[in-house]
């Protein structure tokens, strides 16, 4: 098989870059290799299964459970993956081997990364801060802005225009989702600082209203975004059907349940092709193709490099550094609750997702320590009504049990810095999907259980101010993969990181990665729409090469 660009897989890097490519080039030849199978999006047969039995499409279908890793192995599971470490970062649920990628599971947040994020190492030396491992970006938020802009509408993000959090050339697409009632508590909390605590809208990847002629949303705010019939938030699937779909693009095709093992090379800087292994066939097929573009995830990315072309690079492509699967971070997130003695407004969330946000603490003068974000959650505790109806409840009792003690949260997620000694690699063992297992090394800072007790500080004043009360049970963080990033970062040279500031692998012509794997670092939000401006660009620096 042949093709003029083949794409590692489907997630939003590769539906963003695919569509940039393919706007500008109806006509290209790309085939896009999709490790895991393929779930029926926007199908209002299976919504409707999903409100009678709270039971996601793709549990009924079988398919959700078996697209996740399982857990690391103990004394009574086999398990999968591997790690070593002082902070497990475990990887179920993390990730989705589904056509579309982890857009299918995921919440929507949509943040840009602040100016100063891009230059971290000379934020921190102007501290005198030890810089470590970090480095600056090749790229500013100046040479991103125009991207970023791009990257809102492609997902199509609900956002205030007005905010200034970060600066704007254009509006967001749709406008923001108000603030709920609940929400309130919070903004009065923070008003109560001696320095007044700065919030904003949430922006979330929720097509609003529109006239526009497109296949999307927009939301109905009912609250089951785990399975959206409207195709409402953004799934990257949904718009690789429509590419799919549509008769402009007659050289574009999607192979799924397809494994790639291999890139293929003819010398060490230029690669001719793809070995996968072809599921379905229970075969090993080759794909030959003028540009690789590996947008498999910071996990597998660095992976397939270091399995690859080993009689031209001993420690697989651009690892003559042995930098290819290092520097690995991900967002801890951190859950804080507290309760309310009272709730006489009867507040109760009101959607299934979070509106208010508060990126104060994501700043330069946090940056040194690691920068965090607070964000009012809609998973508080609440009364179910219709359980309460009919088990016998009579309505004076139902209106005193909301109006009783209630719990508030707040969740959120820091910044944590490169470690050389934090890496992802290959194991010689494969999983139930037939991949080579993951080997996760990663230890926590020595400094970071300080700085999560100034960020719990922060946490216990705002719950002060709210004349709320720290129930004493442990506040949770989770270390999951989730954001997972920096594994072939982006940098000036290959003794800095693996792919150059054009996304392209150190020491090769025509091999690029695309995937939270090329940040130079993570900041304290969601990486998302970063890396949807990522692979808008990439794709325009192809489309120039391409009609060159």
């Amino acid at each position: 098989m042949q093709t003029e660009i083949v794409v590692i897989g489907s997630g939003v890097a590769a539906t963003a870059l695919v569509t940039k490519i393919l706007a500008g080039r109806p006509h290209t030849a790309i085939t896009v290799l999709e490790a895991g199978g393929k779930i029926k999006m926007r199908d209002f047969a299976l919504y409707q299964n999903y409100l009678i039995t709270n039971k996601l499409p793709f549990d009924n279908q079988n398919i959700y459970d078996s697209c996740h890793d399982l857990s690391y192995p103990d004394r009574d599971r086999p398990g999968e993956n591997k790690f070593e470490g002082d902070t497990e970062i475990p990887m179920t649920g993390a990730r989705a081997f589904l056509y579309g990628g982890s857009t299918v599971h995921w919440g929507g947040w949509a943040f840009r990364l602040k100016p100063e994020d891009f230059h971290l190492r000379t934020s921190l030396e102007n501290k005198g801060v030890t810089a470590g491992d970090v480095i600056d970006w090749p790229v500013d938020y100046h040479e991103m802005e125009p991207y970023y802009h791009e990257a809102e509408h492609f997902i199509g993000v609900s956002g205030d225009s007005e905010d200034a959090t970060t600066p704007r050339s254009g509006k967001y697409p749709f406008q923001a989702f108000p603030f709920t009632l609940e929400d309130g508590l919070f903004i009065d909390a923070f008003k109560k600082f001696a320095e007044p605590v700065s919030y904003s809208h949430l922006p979330i990847a929720r097509y609003g209203d529109t006239h526009a002629n497109n296949s999307h949303g927009p939301c109905h705010t009912t609250g089951l975004c785990k399975y959206c019939p409207f195709g409402a938030r953004f799934a990257a699937a949904n718009n690789l059907d429509d590419l799919v779909q549509s008769a402009r693009y007659p050289h574009l095709q999607v192979l799924t349940n397809v494994i790639a093992d291999e890139i293929l090379m003819d010398s060490k800087s230029h690669a001719t092709g793809v070995k996968y292994l072809n599921k379905k066939k229970g075969a090993w097929e080759t794909i030959q193709a003028t540009i690789i573009i590996n947008a498999s995830g910071a996990i597998e990315g660095p992976k397939l490099l270091q399995r690859s072309a080993l009689n031209w690079w001993k420690n697989g492509i651009g690892n003559d550094n042995d930098l290819v699967g290092r520097f690995l971070i991900s967002h801890p997130y951190f859950f804080f609750k507290a309760v309310l003695p009272g709730n006489p407004q009867m507040l109760q969330p009101e959607m299934g997702f979070p509106t208010l946000v508060s990126r104060h603490y994501d700043s330069p003068a946090e940056q040194h320590k690691g920068k965090f974000v607070l964000i009012n959650p809609p998973t508080s505790p609440k009364v179910n009504l219709v359980r309460s109806a009919t088990s016998g409840k009579t309505r004076a009792e139902i209106i005193k049990s909301i109006q009783t003690n209630t719990t508030v949260q707040l969740q959120g997620m820091i910044e944590v810095f490169s470690d050389r000694s934090n890496r992802v690699e290959n194991t010689e063992k494969k999983n139930r999907f037939g991949m080579r297992e993951t080997k996760i090394t990663f230890s926590k800072s020595k400094d970071f259980d300080t700085r999560m007790k100034e960020v719990a500080t922060v946490a216990q004043t705002i719950f002060g101010h709210m004349n709320a009360v720290d129930p004493g049970t442990e506040n949770p963080i989770s270390w999951r993969a989730d954001h997972a990033a920096c594994t072939t970062r982006m940098s000036h040279t290959p003794e800095d990181g693996v792919v150059d500031r054009d996304l392209r692998v150190h020491g090769t012509s025509n091999i690029y990665m695309c995937s939270n794997a090329v940040f130079s670092s993570l900041g304290a939000v969601n990486p998302t729409l970063t890396l949807t401006a990522l692979s808008l660009r990439l794709g325009s620096h192809l489309l120039h090469q391409l009609n060159a």
